[in-house]
């Protein structure tokens, strides 16, 4: 830009000329709003540029993630054998297949199911692994088990936790079923047994009963503070409505557990214990089909009720409790208090809650009791034997 100064005294104007390259029109508009629109233009050139390096980079991250699982030193050749993921969705199935990485994707539904069997059958799976999704994998699931193949269905939070190991934190459905297949092939997990149909009655009834149970609750709440009449009566039905279908279901999960020998067995041993009532041995059959198999110590593990430590160098933190089946661990707690509160007689639990709160807060002496509980009904499953009350010896008495 050129500018001209007049001389002393004269009126002072403002000119300036085109300097080549600019836009013609420039010459026909002031300097200022010439500058401004060329300094805007320049913002918003630099601006899409940053916005579209921006894109590029999320892209390239999301790009990398995804193949972080197939640059592993742990690749598996050709002749290892073969884990499928299978991320399930209300629609769809994406499957993945390791360690080839082919990838699919299936509708969830009978056909789609048919279609994944075909898809696996030249090269059979060593496991196929899932997730559960609240009832989605269900149906899939029952027809894997109906074709022999091996499954087993994970926690999906163990799967996430392995995921981000991998500093993967991008989620889609085709990266879930790649990281499901790396995460069978690295655990070397066992297939699982589907429930059978009894099982699986018992345990939506049950599920069924606990949902009425809390509505239950609501409405007797709401109960205690309607004053208006319509609401009073229609809260008032509703009670007895669902009071009618805690006893239908009842009703048909005694009907359940009588019919079938082994069941009928299981439950008499566990109502034989202090504390276990009917409520509490049927929770136990259906959320421990395990009772009385394998390891006594992950049983307690799979109730949440093992204190783990908190230590870290110096610092030695209190033992808790954490995870596991909340709704099993619920329903024990009350059995260990019934035990402990309200059984008359003198008991192993009675004893066990006595010593240890003697020095103890009550919580730590509740867990114990349920831990020696389960112990207990774990023993007396494996052995087919019903409860006989043994008492410690030098334990202190009731206060």
């Amino acid at each position: 830009m050129g500018f001209s100064f007049p001389a002393h005294g004269q009126e002072r104007k403002k000119t300036f000329s085109t300097p080549s390259g600019l836009r013609p029109r420039l010459d026909r508009i002031p300097i200022h709003v010439a500058l401004k629109q060329e300094a805007r233009r320049i913002f918003l050139f630099n601006s899409n540029n940053c916005q579209r390096r921006k894109s590029d980079l999320a892209s390239a991250r999301m790009s990398n993630q995804e193949t972080t699982l197939m640059r592993t030193q742990t690749e598996k050749n050709v002749n290892s054998p073969i884990y499928i993921g299978v991320d399930v969705g209300k629609a769809t199935l994406d499957a993945h297949r390791f360690p080839d990485h082919a990838s699919r994707q299936f509708a969830n539904s009978s056909e789609g199911w048919k279609e994944f069997l075909l898809w696996i059958k030249d090269d059979p799976p060593k496991l196929v692994l899932c997730e559960a999704t609240g009832g989605y994998e269900k149906n899939f699931v029952i027809a894997l088990a109906d074709a022999d193949v091996p499954f087993r269905v994970v926690n999906p939070a163990r799967v996430r936790d392995f995921a981000k190991s991998y500093g993967i934190l991008a989620k889609t459905d085709k990266l879930d079923a790649k990281i499901l297949a790396k995460f069978a092939a690295e655990r070397q997990l066992e297939p699982q047994k589907i429930q059978d149909e009894t099982q699986q009655k018992l345990k939506e009834l049950t599920g069924w009963r606990r949902q009425l149970v809390k509505a239950k609750t609501m409405h007797r709440n709401q109960l205690e503070h309607a004053s208006y009449e319509t609401v009073v009566k229609g809260t008032k039905s509703l009670i007895e409505q669902i009071n009618k279908q805690i006893e239908m279901v009842e009703a048909e999960l005694s009907q359940l557990i009588e019919s079938d020998p082994q069941l009928s067995n299981l439950n008499d041993i566990l109502q034989s214990i202090p504390g276990i009532g009917q409520e509490v041995a049927r929770t136990l059959i259906v959320e421990l089909p395990d009772l009385g198999r394998g390891d006594p110590a992950k049983l307690c593990s799979l109730a949440g009720v093992v204190p783990l430590n908190c230590d870290s160098g110096l610092f030695r933190g209190k033992r808790r409790i954490y995870g596991g089946r909340g709704t099993l661990r619920t329903v024990l707690y009350m059995a260990a208090l019934t035990a402990v509160k309200c059984v008359k007689a003198d008991n192993v639990f009675k004893q066990l809650y006595l010593r240890i709160t003697a020095t103890k807060p009550h919580k730590v002496g509740m867990v114990a009791v349920i831990h020696k509980m389960l112990i207990i009904a774990h023993a007396l499953v494996k052995n087919n034997e019903k409860w006989e009350n043994k008492l410690l010896e030098n334990t202190p008495g009731p206060h």
